[in-house]
């Protein structure tokens, strides 16, 4: 069971600070401009939450939307089941979707379908074969032709899950 995160400070930012952080989400959406777009307008308001274990998170008009892991920017489950998925992905086998929905790290067998714009290092998420819906958000460890020639060997870590405590406490979001 994951441990109960608490909100230590919040406030929403100001427009010098919002430019900044617009700046470094804009770079997940590289190629995809209309989806930021939709994602944030001129009157979106940041909101800049930290929790403790020094986690931080941003709500995108009270929607929680992405979470700093690190100098990494992940998207935030609770954003991505409720919005089309504009970030790069992979498609999972059915028997791999129970492991990977809890936080198990992805399996080169387990892919059916690799994105080909994927390079080492990205933010990847994991969605099921046959709707489409995201499993979990992970980590690339390999470009995709690398993935594509392995046959197995964990190809991408899982850094965000629905047996996380980020998830847990997005639920409860308000």
């Amino acid at each position: 069971m994951p441990k109960d995160l608490t909100i230590r400070q919040r406030h929403f930012l100001k427009s010098k600070d919002k430019k900044i952080i617009i700046g470094q989400f804009k770079l997940l959406f590289l190629g995809k401009e209309e989806e930021f777009a939709k994602l944030i307008t001129p009157k979106s308001r940041i909101e800049w939450i930290k929790l403790d274990q020094n986690q931080v998170l941003y709500a995108i008009d009270n929607v929680l939307t992405f979470w700093m892991k690190g100098d990494k920017i992940i998207p935030l489950l609770s954003y991505l089941m409720k919005h089309p998925n504009p970030f790069k992905f992979v498609k999972v086998d059915q028997g791999a979707i129970k492991f990977v929905s809890k936080g198990a790290n992805v399996m080169r067998p387990g892919i059916i379908f690799i994105d080909s714009t994927i390079k080492k290092g990205d933010v990847v998420t994991i969605l099921d074969p046959q709707h489409g819906r995201v499993l979990s958000v992970g980590e690339a460890l390999y470009d995709a032709e690398k993935m594509e020639s392995l046959s197995d060997g964990k190809v991408i870590k899982c850094v965000h899950s629905l047996t996380d405590n980020i998830w847990a406490f997005s639920k409860n979001f308000d």
